[in-house]
């Protein structure tokens, strides 16, 4: 399983304005997964990600509801482009409702080397990804995102493998001014059967100050269900470990390989 969680950003969660919420919940409906894996789709082979997505926190009545989208496209046998959407947005704050459809982000990945378990080789990945402002008013980002990230990863015994990918953001915060902040996350997977493995991660999408947008962790879970070789069924829960992101979140989807 991939359990793919694309990063865009949050804004200033707990004492951002309304229509800065509004644009803050990317990061909780882009589908949380494992990004701290080394694996592209190969030459030729594509895969489609579906994703309902839905996020609240009682701090602020916050609910939003979303239909992230990613798409994964294998140039080479090591290298792979990927489209991500936030979808349509439907996000309540303080008891204001507003629609729209979010953002894009354009990325790419090369894996530098596989990880083998009998010989100990780690993985190596490098991913770029740039934030495109496509969405409504309310859900666009003010000049986009810039994200480099670099993932090592060990295929362990019994199925099981471990990832960690640290990066590096860089985005406007509130006020107009580009910030530049570290992230990271740690990835631990194991296959139960072939067509079914779980997933447990932390994930830290940005670490900065709180004028920033403030520190953003996660704790989530999440599993994929292989029903043949094209589909694949995804669910995960995510929960924010402080107050500058949405407390809960939850996602459901499927992934069409082809």
């Amino acid at each position: 399983m991939t359990v793919k969680f694309n990063s865009n950003f949050c804004h200033i969660f707990k004492l951002a304005p309304v229509a800065a919420l509004l644009a803050t919940s990317v990061l909780a409906t882009q589908a949380f997964a494992a990004e701290a894996e080394v694996d592209v789709m190969g030459k030729g082979n594509t895969q489609l990600e579906f994703k309902l997505a839905h996020s609240k926190d009682k701090s602020n009545n916050y609910k939003e509801t979303s239909t992230p989208f990613l798409a994964r496209i294998g140039v080479t046998e090591t290298i792979e482009i990927r489209v991500a959407a936030d979808g349509y947005i439907k996000s309540t704050v303080l008891g204001e409702t507003t629609r729209g459809m979010g953002d894009t982000n354009l990325g790419v990945r090369w894996r530098l080397q596989e990880s083998d378990e009998k010989t100990g080789q780690t993985g190596m990945a490098l991913q770029l990804e740039q934030g495109l402002p496509t969405g409504a008013r309310a859900f666009k980002s003010d000049g986009g995102s810039t994200a480099l990230k670099y993932t090592a990863a060990w295929a362990l015994p019994n199925d099981m493998s471990l990832g960690v990918q640290p990066g590096l953001l860089r985005v406007k915060n509130e006020a107009g001014r580009w910030y530049v902040a570290p992230s990271v996350s740690v990835t631990f997977a194991k296959s139960w059967t072939p067509q079914f493995r779980t997933v447990a991660e932390l994930i830290a999408p940005q670490l900065t100050s709180l004028g920033n947008g403030g520190n953003q962790i996660f704790a989530a879970l999440g599993a994929t269900y292989s029903l043949n070789d094209m589909f694949e069924l995804e669910v995960f829960y995510a929960r924010s470990l402080n107050s500058n992101a949405p407390t809960n979140n939850f996602a459901a989807g499927v992934n069409v390989k082809f």
